[in-house]
């Protein structure tokens, strides 16, 4: 299913690290940005609706990263980027088709995401922990994200 051209909520991203410790947003974004490949660094096997292992793709960007992942249905890439309005934006391919983008925050422990065109009110469709050993997303406020009979889609480390 393709998407939309990206669209990210209207409202400023919020990063905790901006109030607590007055940095830029676009510092707050490289940052996150920094925290999500690094937990994939070593290699981490998942498990849940999907099961596999994602890794980051080293690069010498500090603006941007690429995971890898493989699944039972076959391999993928999140691209993570910045937009201009400082939202880390998350684009999910499966081969070559784009399946999903997300726009990532990091409000406090937990991270933060939103689909396209998400107003960024009230709680988010989609979080991390904070320390990245699970994922979940309300899959009916992701176009392109696996259904789920608890409308939930969730993975995490299969350690645990």
């Amino acid at each position: 299913m393709p998407l939309s051209p990206p669209q990210p909520p209207q409202r400023e991203p919020y990063y905790s690290d901006v109030e607590m410790y007055g940095w830029a947003r676009r510092d707050c974004a490289i940052n996150l940005i920094a925290t999500l490949a690094r937990w994939c660094n070593p290699p981490v096997a998942f498990k849940g609706n999907a099961a596999g292992r994602i890794w980051h793709f080293i690069g010498d960007y500090k603006d941007r990263a690429q995971l890898l992942f493989t699944t039972e249905e076959g391999a993928g890439t999140i691209e993570l980027t910045i937009a201009d309005n400082d939202w880390v934006r998350a684009d999910v391919f499966m081969g070559e088709a784009l399946i999903l983008r997300a726009w990532i925050e990091d409000p406090y422990e937990e991270k933060e995401f939103w689909p396209d065109n998400g107003d960024g009110v009230g709680e988010a469709p989609g979080r991390i922990s904070k320390r990245g050993r699970w994922l979940q997303i309300e899959t009916a406020r992701f176009p392109g994200a696996a259904s789920s009979t608890t409308g939930f889609w969730i993975v995490e480390d299969a350690s645990d």
